[in-house]
C-alpha cells in the first residue's frame, strides 16, 4: 500500500522515529517540531533534499481565530529566521484556486497585508497549474525572479498528508523548495534556491489525505472553511515575517 504525504514529520515518524536530527520546540502553547536533513544519505532515505523541515501545528482553523495571534506569530518567528533581512520578498500562490483541495495557494496570496512598507515590498503572484495555463509554475515564477531580482522567493501549496488529523492543522515551512504535485505523484520542475538562483522557500498545509495508489484523497468536512482560515494563517504569518512592524493585532484586523 502506497500512501503519498508532503509532510516530513510523516515520512520521520513511520520509517525514521529515532531521528536524531527531530527537535520538539513551543513557543507559548504553539508545538513546533524541527527536522533537519543534512546528509545524502538521509535524503534519500526520507525521500526528501536537505535542508530544514519545520511544522507548525496549529488549531486557529478549527478554533475560529482561537489561537490565532500565537500560532502567526509561531509561523512568522519560524519564517523570518530563515528570510532575507532585507529586500524585496516575491510570493507565489500555487494551484488552481477553482478546486477546493488545490486552492491554498491562491487564498494565502490574496490575503497577503503589507505589500510595500518603506524600503521592502512583497511582490505577489498567483499561479494557476499547467493545464491551466499550458506553463509550469517553475517557469512563471523564474521570469519573475527575472524582471523584479527578489532578495527571496516564499512558495505557497496545498499539500497532501497521510492522516487527516493533520490536514488544515500541519503549516511546515522549508528552505529547500518545493516540487509541485509531488505528495499525489503529478511531479513537476522543482521550485528551489538552485533552480531560481535566489533563497527559496516553501510554506503549506495538507488539504487532502487518503491513498495515492487508489487515486482517493480524502477532503475533512467543511472543508472550505478549514482552508479558507489556513489561508488566512499562513498569509498572516507571511505578512508578520517580512514586516514585523505592522503588529499581529493590524494584521488579524486586516484578515477579519
Amino acid at each position: 500500500m502506497s500512501i503519498k504525504t508532503d509532510l516530513a514529520k510523516e515520512i520521520i515518524n513511520r520509517i525514521y522515529p529515532k531521528y536524531s536530527k527531530k527537535t520538539v520546540i513551543f513557543r507559548g502553547e504553539t508545538k513546533i517540531i524541527k527536522i533537519s536533513v543534512e546528509n545524502p544519505e538521509d535524503s534519500k532515505r526520507i525521500n526528501k533534499p536537505m535542508g530544514k523541515y519545520i511544522t507548525v501545528e496549529a488549531d486557529s482553523p478549527r478554533m475560529i481565530f482561537g489561537k490565532f495571534d500565537s500560532e502567526a506569530t509561531a509561523i512568522s518567528s519560524e519564517l523570518g529566521e530563515l528570510l532575507p533581512r532585507t529586500g524585496d520578498i516575491l510570493v507565489a500562490g500555487i494551484g488552481n484556486g477553482n478546486l477546493l483541495a488545490d486552492s491554498l495557494g491562491s487564498l494565502a496570496v490574496e490575503k497577503i497585508i503589507g505589500r510595500s512598507i518603506g524600503e521592502r515590498k512583497i511582490l505577489l503572484l498567483k499561479i494557476g497549474t499547467e493545464a491551466e495555463t499550458g506553463m509550469e509554475p517553475f517557469r512563471r515564477i523564474l521570469s519573475a525572479v527575472r524582471e523584479f531580482s527578489p532578495a527571496g522567493v516564499i512558495v505557497i501549496d496545498s499539500l497532501a498528508a497521510e492522516e487527516i488529523e493533520n490536514v488544515c492543522k500541519s503549516i511546515q515551512i522549508t528552505d529547500s523548495g518545493i516540487v509541485p504535485g509531488s505528495g499525489v505523484s503529478k511531479k513537476t520542475a522543482p521550485i528551489n534556491e538552485e533552480s531560481l538562483g535566489v533563497p527559496t522557500f516553501a510554506i503549506g498545509s495538507p488539504t487532502v489525505s487518503g491513498l495515492s495508489e487508489k487515486g482517493v484523497f480524502v477532503l475533512p468536512k467543511d472543508a472550505d472553511i478549514l482552508i479558507k482560515r489556513t489561508a488566512s494563517l499562513i498569509a498572516a504569518g507571511i505578512s508578520l515575517a517580512v514586516f514585523p512592524e505592522l503588529g499581529i493585532d493590524f494584521i488579524k484586523d486586516s484578515l477579519i
